[in-house]
Parts: structure tokens; sequence; C-alpha cells
């Protein structure tokens, strides 16, 4: 404030000064300094100033931040809101690739005859599909993972508030794939740690009538069991094999040794005692998921803030720049203020001299 305040009367002390020069015209070299250390590069600040305005993109990057926060925190209370509203809710979801069966599972687990799900060979789920199994217990029918990158987080979404994740493998496809590993990574991620999903994880392999060997079809289930435990490390879930066909094929006809069979009423009769007993589960998952939410809104802010510290260090330093440049200008300026005011004495010196 005070060299703006100051400015005017410097650049007048200094036209009056090169004025004076100008009409001795011998100190040329002086006036050359002035152009190049004062003149010049105030106005090239001056232009800068005008251009870079380190204050100003320090006051619109404060508006911006606002912004962002505001935007942080009223989704940070919707979710809130929407993790609530599910306090009395029970979501049983499902998981894996496509073509496993993932939507024909879920169709056995209603014990409606025709569809609820749309089961065909090409890919078909892309938005979440919900159910309502009985008053407070939905199921979600979810896309196939790695189908599509939108499909991916959509499942996310389902995962997040589940209670209990059927995750899909198709016995006839052998061991667990890759990507598979990968998306039981994915899942562990949509819970505080791997003990709290232990309970609420079940294994499910399909497709059990296509495996005409009791011993191909364990060593399958084992080799299946012991990829998921050395790559993801997860442990002591429960396993379930079935046959959707032959359970459909057995409710169709009312052949209950087809439905024994099938391996879905065994799974059926699990979910049913575990959805009995899953009151206080509920609530536990409700403040899981409320911790994950506030856990993600943290890292949020704390990147927001990291990257606010780093342009804040990069607007000083411009700023310093900007005062040091100035700071160096009125040296020079007072230095050939003096230095003319001092010649010019001297001059004057020499013509009284010579006049006396």
């Amino acid at each position: 404030m005070e060299i703006k305040n100051n400015e005017s009367e410097f650049n007048q002390v200094l036209a009056d000064t090169i004025k004076s020069l100008n009409k001795i015209g011998c100190f040329g070299d002086l006036i050359e300094k002035s152009e190049e250390k004062v003149i010049s590069p105030l106005n090239e600040i001056r232009l800068e100033a005008k251009v870079i305005s380190p204050l100003n993109e320090i006051r619109l990057e404060a508006m911006s931040n606002n912004m962002i926060l505001k935007t942080i925190v009223n989704n940070y209370e919707d979710k809130l809101n929407q993790i609530i509203g599910d306090s009395d809710k029970f979501y049983l979801v499902n998981a894996g690739r496509m073509n496993h069966g993932k939507s024909s599972l879920l169709n056995s687990l209603t014990g409606e005859v025709e569809d609820v799900f749309e089961v065909q060979d090409k890919r078909t789920t892309v938005k979440n599909k919900t159910y309502q199994y009985n008053e407070n217990t939905y199921f979600i029918d979810t896309p196939g993972l790695n189908a599509h990158d939108n499909d991916d987080q959509e499942a996310i979404k389902a995962y997040k508030k589940a209670n209990i994740i059927l995750f899909v493998h198709n016995l006839s496809v052998g061991d667990i794939r890759k990507e598979e590993v990968r998306d039981i990574k994915t899942i562990i991620s949509c819970f505080n740690n791997i003990d709290n999903l232990v309970d609420k994880f079940v294994l499910v392999l399909t497709g059990k009538d296509a495996i005409q060997s009791k011993d191909d079809l364990n060593n399958i289930k084992n080799k299946v069991l012991l990829d998921i435990k050395n790559e993801t490390g997860l442990t002591s879930f429960k396993v379930f094999t079935v046959s959707n066909t032959t359970y459909k094929n057995g409710l169709k006809n009312n052949k209950n040794k087809l439905i024994e069979h099938s391996g879905i009423k065994l799974l059926h009769e699990y979910i049913d005692s575990f959805i009995m007993a899953s009151n206080s589960e509920i609530q536990d998952r409700i403040c899981e998921r409320i911790d994950l939410e506030t856990e993600k809104v943290n890292n949020k802010l704390q990147l927001l803030k990291e990257e606010r510290t780093e342009k804040l260090k990069k607007q000083e330093k411009v700023i310093n720049e900007f005062k040091s440049r100035i700071n160096d200008i009125l040296s020079s300026r007072f230095y050939i203020i003096e230095c003319a005011n001092d010649r010019l004495n001297r001059c004057m010196d020499e013509i009284s001299s010579l006049k006396g």
C-alpha cells in the first residue's frame, strides 16, 4: 500500500530529474539507465500484473473452493439421508461376470415360475434392477462386471448398500478368472474391512448339472476357494452349488426332487434364516456405510486442502517475485536520482568556480 500511495510522488521526482538532465545535455547515460532500470521494468510489471493479477486469482480461487465445499457437503447430506432411509431395508445383491447365471439365480430365488429379471446370452442388464421380495427385503440384479465401465459403477452402487452379496461363478468355466478376483477386491473395498464382509459374502457356483463327475465338481470348487483365498485373503464364507435350469424345471413341472437336487432350496433356506437374524446386522451395515461415506468425504476434503495449499504457495511465490522486482526498481530509481543530483551539484559548483 505504501508503494502504491507514493508512486505518483516518485514518478514526479523522476520526471523532474530527467527533465533537468535533458536541459543540461551531459547526463545521457543516466537517462538511459533510468529508462533501462526503472521505466521499462515498471511498465513491464504493470502489464504482467494486469494479465496475472495474483490477488484477483486468489479471490477467484477462494470463490471456486467455496462452491466445491458446498457441493461436497450437500452431496454428503444427500448420501446420509439415503443411507438412513435404508435403515429398515434388507438388500440382497448379486455379483459376478456377465453370462454366469446371476439373473437366473435371482429368478430362482423369487420362487416365481415366470422370470422377474431378464435373462439372455447378451448384455441386457445395464442398470441395477430391484425386486421387492417381501415387505423389507429387496433383490438387486446388477450388471455383469467388466462388460462396460458404466456397468461397473452401477454395480458398485448396489454393493455399497448390500446386506448380503451372492457372488456367482459358473462351474463350466472352471477356475476363477483374474477378472473375477479383481471384482471380489472391488466388493471388499465397499466394506470397512474384509472381516465385515465374510458373513455377508456367499459364493454361488452355478451350472452344477453340467459337471458330470462329483470329483470334478469338488476339484473345481476347491481350486476356486484356494484362488480366492490366495488372491484376496477372503475365507470362511458360505458356498453353495446350484442349478437354475433344474430348479426351474422342477418348479414348472411341480417336481420336488428336481427342486431339492437343484440346490436352490438349500440356498433359499440359508438366506431366509440370515434375513430373520439380520435386524442388528442391518443397523451395523448402516453405521458401516455412514463410516465409509464419511471417510470418502474426509479424503476429498484433505485432497482439496492439499491442492489449495500448493496453489497458495505458488501464488505467494508470484507475489513475492513482484514485490522483489518492485523493490529493485525503487532502489534503482533512488540511486539514479541521487547520482543525477550529485552530478548536477558538481556541475553547478564547476560553473560557479568558473564565474568566480
